[in-house]
């Protein structure tokens, strides 16, 4: 017999009735209890409320712990704050929000008192570094927005110290895209130190009777030809100053189109380049030096000393062909007055003597441009798009009866142009606004935290009807009941796009519309985003793949030793004797991340390769030892040395094939990449089965990839 499905959750720390049952969400946060667990879920799927319902739980097991919820903005800070005091039965006053703006001793004070912190993760890591509190009776941690997880976000340092010094350590990872590829989504698991990994889609069994279907719509629409004759005249100025790359060799020859990545490319391989040289990178190696390069076969800093090329131009010849190439791509995609905005902001250079922006406001082609401005109005050179966007609007009011649509746009002055026009147009029945960041700048105010938080309640209330937002709407924002989403541009990024897109069908059937100018980059970025969407759902959906963390050594937290509490009066009379104390914490942080690039070094090359040249070091004069430094060090801090944390180490069949087809077939540990790619073909693990897997064997030290041959470095066990 079937037992009958309840209809909300409820447990002693659940607020009676207020969180709806889902069936995928109680079996998401039964996997997630006892393991440190990444939570892929689609926008609109609810990641917060499984963040509630599994605090709920271990609340029941530590009723003394502490949980932790990290977000990377303080809309999103401010948007778990409310959640939990909605949803969770626990007091007011042991929920605490940490922002920047709270004096440390504030902090510290309500760290010690509250059970429930929410905050931006670099609060907490600064107050951490500095030894105002640690994380030793932190029952459990929330990273939102996970995929953030990478260089030196705050977010690895506290997971890190949080391994290291709670005895019952429990993450939770929450995202809707970890990112593109099988690197990306393994170093996030690494660096959150993840067990299980949890995924989930719309055509999940216990997803779908929760879910509504998303149409996605494409709008395609061609340039008017006074347009196209401007944006020629516009390229062929690009092509001219191509001609200085071509013509050095700068830049390969015959591409199908050049981008302004290729440009950034030169300029920051140069930049990279001198800084190397100089010894102003002392933190890298050759290696990693190489792998930052955009261009490495021939290195561009090669071709400058080979031909004695003058660095100053390169840099300046780059920025122009940035500046036009950008241009071209408002012109195409945006509209002509932003175009003419920015040929104004080109003049503006100029006259200050900018020489990238003087080379173009002195051609002819700028000139030619110009007179075409002055003879003709700009109001009949509207793009497209804006055309398509009314239509859309006006059937999402008269035919779906829907008075809340979501507009996204890359740019704010886009953003201000369009709210500025439909509010023209709709002014007497519908309230338009816009939604931008916080970065301000000339003549650009942006939008304060709380100017944020306060449009997106008036959204979500009916007040506003039309929000036309900028990227900072894309990442986790609660703005439920859009029936309509439209991107004025399609977006290059697996993550913005399902970010987007996720703002529709929540409650009821949704559309997205998707603006595309025939044959300009809106049509390449539609696709990418696509790709890279459909190869991040091919590696989650076999998670088997990647290596997680596994050895965890869990004991019970133990709150006899609860912290020794201070008071507000001794924490004011000890300030000076705090100050010192953070101070030492800080520089024995950075002793500790001396020695590990100590390490790091001594077994490079570069160490061997001083040592064969008679280079003395200190550890050749004394007894020196890295190990014995830093048990030294944190003897002093008052800790033990610790283990590393194992990772499983797991070979699918079809890795475990790829990897012995070079060991077989290779000639003095060596195949050519084609013989390779056709004898795993002959096994049936070709297109992007073949590239996963051979990238997982490349990942974990098994084979290696060079210039055209694959090379067997080591067995597998």
């Amino acid at each position: 017999m079937r037992l009958e499905k309840p209809t909300y959750f409820n447990n002693r720390f659940l607020k009676k009735n207020q969180v709806r049952f889902r069936r995928y969400q109680e079996n998401i946060v039964n996997r997630c209890f006892n393991k440190n667990s990444l939570v892929v879920l689609p926008t609109g799927l609810g990641k917060t409320i499984i963040g509630i319902l599994l605090i709920a739980k271990v609340m029941e097991k530590y009723p003394k712990g502490k949980i932790l919820i990290l977000a990377p903005t303080r809309p999103l800070v401010a948007q778990h704050a409310d959640s939990c005091l909605k949803f969770l039965n626990i007091s007011e006053e042991k929920q605490v929000l940490f922002t920047g703006k709270i004096p440390p001793e504030k902090r510290v004070l309500s760290f010690q008192t509250s059970q429930i912190i929410v905050s931006t993760p670099q609060v907490i890591k600064n107050d951490v570094e500095r030894g105002r509190y640690d994380l030793k009776h932190v029952s459990m941690i929330i990273f939102d927005e996970s995929h953030k997880t990478k260089g030196n976000y705050a977010y690895n340092f506290i997971s890190d110290e949080y391994m290291h010094s709670c005895s019952d350590p429990l993450v939770l990872g929450l995202t809707a895209s970890p990112g593109k590829n099988y690197e990306r989504i393994q170093t996030l698991c690494e660096n959150l130190f993840i067990e299980n990994v949890i995924f989930k889609t719309y055509l999940d069994e216990d997803v779908r009777e929760y879910v509504f279907e998303i149409d996605t719509i494409l709008e395609y629409v061609n340039l008017p030809s006074k347009v196209l004759e401007i944006s020629a005249v516009w390229y062929n100025l690009f092509e001219k100053y191509l001609r200085f790359f071509l013509q050095k060799k700068l830049i390969p020859p015959n591409k199908p189109y050049y981008s302004k990545l290729d440009f950034l490319g030169i300029s920051r391989d140069l930049s990279i380049s001198l800084n190397y040289e100089n010894g102003n990178s002392l933190d890298i190696t050759e290696e990693d030096y190489i792998d930052l390069l955009y261009y490495k076969d021939p290195k561009i800093i090669d071709l400058v000393k080979k031909n004695d090329y003058d660095i100053h131009s390169i840099y300046s010849y780059c920025s122009s062909c940035i500046s036009i190439l950008h241009g071209k791509d408002l012109l195409e995609t945006q509209d002509i007055s932003l175009f003419k905005s920015f040929l104004n902001r080109i003049l503006s250079k100029a006259e200050i003597d900018i020489i990238s922006a003087k080379r173009i406001v002195n051609s002819d082609h700028y000139n030619y441009i110009n007179d075409t401005f002055r003879e003709i109005s700009l109001e009949n050179l509207t793009h497209p798009k804006i055309d398509k966007l009314f239509s859309t609007i006006k059937d999402e009011i008269e035919i779906y009866n829907n008075d809340k649509i979501l507009i996204f746009t890359q740019y704010r002055e886009m953003a201000e142009f369009l709210t500025k026009i439909i509010r023209h147009a709709y002014s007497t029945n519908l309230k338009i606004e816009k939604f931008i960041g916080q970065t301000s700048k000339f003549e650009d105010q942006g939008f304060s935290q709380q100017k944020q938080i306060e449009i997106l309640k008036q959204f979500r209330e009916g007040e506003i009807n039309i929000l036309i937002a900028t990227s900072v709407a894309e990442e986790g924002l609660d703005i439920p009941n859009v029936d309509a989403i439209i991107f004025y541009e399609p977006v290059p990024s697996e993550i913005r796009l399902i970010q987007r897109r996720g703002r529709t069908g929540r409650y009821a059937p949704g559309r997205c519309f998707v603006l595309i100018t025939e044959n300009t980059v809106d049509v390449p970025f539609h696709h990418v985003a696509e790709r890279k969407f459909n190869q991040m759902h091919e590696i989650l959906s076999y998670p088997q793949q990647l290596n997680l963390c596994e050895g965890l050594n869990r004991t019970r937290i133990s709150f006899t030793s609860s912290l020794d509490r201070i008071s507000e009066l001794d924490f004011l009379k000890n300030f000076e004797e705090r100050k010192k104390r953070e101070k030492e914490m800080l520089a024995n942080r950075s002793i500790e991340q001396i020695i590990s690039e100590l390490d790091k070094f001594s077994g490079s090359n570069d160490f061997v390769s001083f040592k064969n040249h008679g280079v003395t070091f200190l550890s050749d004069l004394v007894e020196l030892s890295e190990d014995k430094l830093k048990t030294s060090i944190l003897r002093l801090k008052g800790k033990k040395t610790s283990e590393k944390l194992k990772k499983k180490s797991y070979l699918n069949r079809n890795v475990k094939t790829l990897i012995n087809l070079v060991k077989i077939h290779s000639t003095n540990g060596k195949i050519s990449l084609s013989s390779f790619q056709k004898l795993a073909e002959e096994e049936e693990i070709e297109g992007d089965k073949f590239r996963i897997h051979f990238n997982h064997a490349c990942y974990l030290g098994h084979l290696k990839k060079k210039n055209d041959f694959i090379e067997f470095v080591s067995d597998y066990e």
